[in-house]
């Protein structure tokens, strides 16, 4: 048996039409998402200390990291950042270091809310290589369950400026967005 996608806009005048499905996850062919290799892994969701301005990325006391400054390489799709980990005695005190996360955080347009997986590919007393995977936290509204949409709401309501008009709060009946997998 197999499956097709169907793709619909539901409005609030009742109409339903079918529709494309934006694209929310893959900005091209070269990002697409692998499964993990079984290789040791730390995930994050990023957040404003992560970005702009501060660019910080601390790497998780659970992967089997040593207690040294050495060479690092992000490699994700078919380009390779380099920068130095710095793994400073104790485990809660490893990152990568602010000039080379920001590099590759600017370089592939990350924001607040989208996901990295680093998988550790190579761990020697040269370098260490990570396999990053990214995942982009704009999941169309429509996708959402209803305790992840009030999140949703309530990030929007803090990031409103005085006088500004959220997204969120957009009360003119725009259509929504869904994909319905038929077997």
């Amino acid at each position: 048996m197999s499956s097709s996608r169907v793709d619909f806009i539901a409005s609030s005048s009742g109409f339903v039409e079918k529709a494309p499905l934006p694209s929310t996850n893959l900005q091209g062919d070269d990002d697409e998402i692998q499964p993990l290799s079984g290789c040791p892994f730390y995930h994050v969701i990023l957040s404003k200390s992560h970005l702009n301005p501060r660019y910080q990325m601390a790497l998780s006391n659970t992967l089997p990291l040593p207690a040294a400054e050495l060479p690092a390489i992000l490699n994700y799709g078919s380009k390779s950042w380099h920068m130095r980990y710095c793994g400073l005695g104790k485990s809660s005190n490893r990152f990568f270091n602010n000039k080379g996360w920001k590099k590759f955080a600017v370089e592939n347009g990350l924001k607040d809310g989208d996901a990295c997986v680093f998988e550790l590919k190579e761990n020697s007393e040269e370098k260490l290589v990570f396999q990053v995977q990214i995942l982009r936290g704009d999941i169309p509204e429509a996708l959402l369950g209803r305790k992840e949409k009030e999140q949703k709401k309530t990030m929007a309501k803090v990031a409103e400026k005085p006088g500004g008009k959220s997204a969120e709060n957009n009360q003119t009946g725009e259509s929504a967005e869904m994909a319905i997998l038929i077997d």
